[in-house]
């Protein structure tokens, strides 16, 4: 393929400097490169190999997401302007600001719910981190 024909929407980033001075994020990162190699090897071998992406591909770049935004989150980018799930993102949190805390005796009587919105906030930090290391086509699917 010609370098006219590569799309930026497909290219891996180079990660940032900072991501080279903590051990963890090298290790996750070749983790993840290591098994996007494996998976690209063995699919151009056998196009109808049988690998579960949830184990591979994706769960390294959770994996290393998840690192980024615990360890990491003031390196985090902001908010990307033309990124979609960026958007959806930032709207989920702005909608979870505005609802309303339960009036007392109200939360007594619920049964225990996960708390969702830390569950928004961890998916949107996973999001602004994988804008560091994943291409823009893929950033978007998560």
């Amino acid at each position: 393929m010609s370098a006219e024909r590569i799309d930026p929407e497909d290219q891996w980033p180079l990660p940032p400097a900072w991501m080279w001075d903590c051990a963890e994020c090298v290790r996750r990162y070749e983790a993840m490169k290591h098994v996007q190699a494996v998976i690209a090897g063995l699919t151009a071998e056998d196009p109808g190999v049988d690998w579960d992406v949830t184990d591979s591909i994706v769960g390294t770049q959770i994996s290393l997401a998840r690192h980024l935004a615990d360890e990491h989150r003031r390196s985090l980018p902001d908010w990307e302007p033309g990124c979609e799930t960026c958007a959806h993102h930032r709207a989920s949190l702005a909608e979870g600001e505005r609802t309303p805390e339960p009036r007392t005796g109200e939360a007594e009587s619920r049964t225990e719910e996960p708390d969702s919105r830390t569950g928004a906030i961890m998916a949107a930090e996973e999001h602004r981190a994988r804008h560091l290391f994943a291409p823009p086509r893929v950033v978007g699917l998560m």
